[in-house]
């Protein structure tokens, strides 16, 4: 799907005010910037502002990125194992991510300091769920089991990017696949401890 000027123009229009809030938050503390400033830093109105977000709070998370309907239809509709379909689909989300590192590293230090800012990610976090919930839905024909999937998915990507922020030299691919050897190994003991 190719955007309209107009629409790449708002996008980008977004993406820097988030990255003025979040420089603004890490070197002062979002709890102590003021969307003036803000506006200020960004070359805005407060109106305009307010044209792109509801808070100094959404300003910093911004739109954290979804699946791309890509991955997720390759998901839906793999071949391979279960297991395998979903390491390559987290893998390429990892990808789209490592796009933003500095961006997820400032969220990461307001996160830490912001509980409002938290909420927030949590309802992008919830949305992302539901979504991949369904898709998961269309493979496994278990609701439950789907749901379980997508919050395990979703809680992998938190945990990686926790990771790769907390330990020197690893990137985000490599976060990744320590999240994910931990992700087998849990899998592997819950089959077992069933049986």
């Amino acid at each position: 799907m190719t955007l309209s000027l107009r629409e790449r123009r708002r996008q980008q229009t977004a993406r820097d005010i988030q990255f003025v809030t979040l420089e603004l938050a890490v070197q002062h503390g979002l709890d102590h910037v003021t969307t003036e400033e803000i506006a200020a830093a960004a070359g805005i109105s407060t109106r305009t502002f307010f044209n792109y977000f509801t808070n100094k709070e959404s300003a910093a998370i911004g739109t954290p990125p979804g699946f791309l309907e890509e991955h997720k239809r390759a998901l839906r509709e793999g071949t391979g194992s279960l297991s395998e379909d979903l390491r390559q689909f987290l893998g390429e989300h990892m990808k789209v991510l490592a796009e933003h590192e500095a961006i997820l590293k400032m969220i990461g230090a307001v996160l830490r300091t912001n509980e409002k800012a938290r909420g927030i990610l949590e309802g992008f976090l919830n949305q992302h769920r539901q979504e991949l919930t369904e898709c998961l839905h269309a493979r496994v024909q278990d609701r439950q089991a789907a749901a379980s999937l997508a919050g395990s998915i979703t809680d992998a990507i938190g945990r990686t990017i926790y990771l790769w922020e907390h330990a020197d030299d690893l990137t985000l691919a490599a976060a990744f696949d320590e999240i994910w050897k931990g992700m087998i190994k849990a899998s592997q003991l819950l089959a077992f401890s069933s049986k």
